[in-house]
């Protein structure tokens, strides 16, 4: 087998790795969280001095009778995009946050407009002071009191005999809130205490979707799936300026305005994917006060909504690295910015998702032209040595260093450069890549139709995509020209559609028809490569 084809039949299999690693990854099964907590297991393996500030959870304030018999008290918050529910009796369950509801046309009387991050009804957003450096302790099962509301705001609160909290939520523009959380020392000694606020995702069985706690660090995004926290909770030391809880599509970002002391994502029970931001220890005098204001995203991962937050005054945010723009770090991440902003310009122009894929799959096609017209000469090249190449090697079969010799001697007279039919796949692999992330993450094709696929983010109901994609690579192959010998050819020319349509099957159907014009166009090129070639070999000379 010749380099070349070697070199083609490791493309295709890194290809299909890279699909395979988003269809087969494990899901994690679950976890209870007390479990998760009693076996925990950090990154940061870093022990503080003083105990009080890397301490675990009470498991004592966690057990505590209910007090207080507080009425009820449900509000709902709306902007343009979205409906939030707050609840008072919430700070028992698991938050404030009750509800989630996307209002845009794309999400309205869609499952996702309800619940985007599959919290099932459970609440959300959690503030606590379960650990061994507070002394402040507040009953879980304790409903705050209504203090004060508005047409963009609730505050509630909780008044003990010692301490005094409130926290207060109001609605901004787009999918932009603000938390602000008060702790009053009421009384008449110093007391301490750290403020955790957590926030949560629900865990499934897709393939595409994963579930993540994020952590934003010093020096890095660091993300963790259910499957990396099924052993117990890591943890990043501060300072983090934000953290969340994210699926593909959506999140909830939560960003202190002063960055936090660490961050702990561990599996909670009944499945969910659970952020914990915790701050630094605080003193308080008697009848001191301390403030913590969070800026809140809670919505779809939109490019332009994340990079224009500012619910809060903190700079160089980066919360659009939430997006998962492939694994090219920031050569994926500035191709895919460039891409995805190319389909929203088209669809601008046709008001079809489908449409604009086609229109960009054009684009590369053309941009990356002049590559591969170099790849299709240098294998058309190839072919014409091939009987020479075939005799080289039944000559000098038993002697490589001879073969090898008379090869490169071949290579010389003929002007071929082996390599030069593998360089434009190198180089076009970082496109091909940054192109299939953007289309798998981009939120603005969720609940899109095109033709009869229901959903761009979703796979074919009817599998016509995969199978006709199929057929196309079929007729493709017999088109290309072949450097390899027929028996490589052959299994090629079968192989590769066969494994691609399983592939296919189950992938979004936005990705099939990216693929499938890709194939269509490559098609139609070749084509018109062949007539030329006819025309220009049938011209006297």
């Amino acid at each position: 087998m010749s380099f070349q084809s070697r070199t083609v039949i490791a493309l295709a299999l890194c290809a299909l790795i890279f699909v395979l690693f988003d269809w087969l990854g494990p899901k994690p099964a679950p976890t209870p969280e007390g479990e998760a907590v009693a076996t925990a297991d950090t990154k940061d393996d870093t022990k503080a001095a003083d105990a009080k500030t890397d301490a675990a959870p009470v498991e004592a304030e966690e057990a505590e009778a209910p007090v207080g018999n507080v009425a009820a008290v449900d509000r709902e918050l709306r902007n343009e995009l979205i409906a939030v529910r707050l609840s008072n009796r919430s700070p028992a369950r698991g938050g404030i946050l009750s509800g989630i509801e996307l209002l845009s046309p794309q999400f309205r009387n869609q499952v996702t407009a309800t619940d985007s991050l599959r919290l099932g009804g459970a609440p959300t957003l959690e503030i606590s002071f379960a650990d061994e450096a507070s002394d402040v302790k507040v009953p879980k099962n304790t409903s705050f009191d209504l203090r004060s509301e508005g047409a963009s705001h609730v505050e509630f609160g909780y008044r003990g005999s010692d301490v005094d909290i409130s926290e207060r939520f109001e609605l901004l523009d787009g999918y932009q809130a603000k938390l602000v959380v008060t702790v009053t020392n009421r009384s008449t000694a110093a007391q301490d205490h750290r403020l955790h606020l957590s926030t949560r995702v629900g865990v499934t069985d897709s393939q595409y979707d994963i579930s993540r706690g994020l952590c934003n660090t010093a020096e890095d995004l660091e993300e963790e799936d259910a499957g990396d926290v099924e052993d117990g909770p890591i943890h990043y030391a501060g300072p983090v300026t934000w953290a969340g809880a994210d699926n593909k599509y959506f999140g909830l970002f939560m960003i202190p305005t002063q960055p936090a002391a660490d961050c702990e994502i561990r599996l909670g029970e009944g499945n969910f994917v659970v952020n914990r931001l915790s701050a630094g220890v605080v003193t308080l005098q008697a009848g001191e006060s301390q403030t913590y204001e969070y800026g809140l995203f809670i919505g779809a991962k939109e490019l332009d909504k994340l990079k224009s937050f500012s619910a809060v005054p903190v700079s160089e945010l980066r919360l659009e690295s939430s997006i998962n723009w492939g694994f090219f770090g920031g050569l994926s991440e500035w191709l895919g910015r460039l891409l995805l902003g190319m389909l929203r310009w088209f669809f601008a122009l046709t008001h079809s998702w489908g449409i604009s894929i086609v229109l960009l799959t054009l684009v590369v096609k053309l941009a990356t032209l002049p590559l591969t017209l170099k790849q299709m000469s240098s294998m058309k090249r190839m072919r014409e040595i091939q009987p020479e190449m075939a005799k080289i090697k039944a000559k000098y079969g038993d002697d490589r260093v001879k073969q090898g010799q008379e090869m490169q001697a071949l290579f010389q007279r003929s002007g071929v450069n082996p390599l030069a039919g593998c360089l434009p796949t190198l180089v076009q692999l970082p496109i091909w890549f940054a192109l299939y992330s953007m289309l798998s993450a981009a939120v603005e094709l969720v609940h899109q139709t095109f033709l009869w696929l229901p959903d761009l983010t979703q796979q074919d109901p009817y599998f016509l995509l995969p199978l006709s994609l199929g057929a196309l690579m079929v007729v493709q192959n017999r088109m290309m020209p072949n450097t390899m010998d027929e028996a490589q050819a052959k299994m090629m020319r079968w192989l590769m559609p066969i494994m691609f349509t399983l592939f296919m099957l189950f992938l979004p159907s936005g990705l099939a028809v990216y693929i499938f014009a890709n194939i269509v166009l490559s098609i139609t090129q070749t084509l018109i490569q062949v007539g030329v070639g006819k025309n220009a070999a049938g011209k006297p000379a």
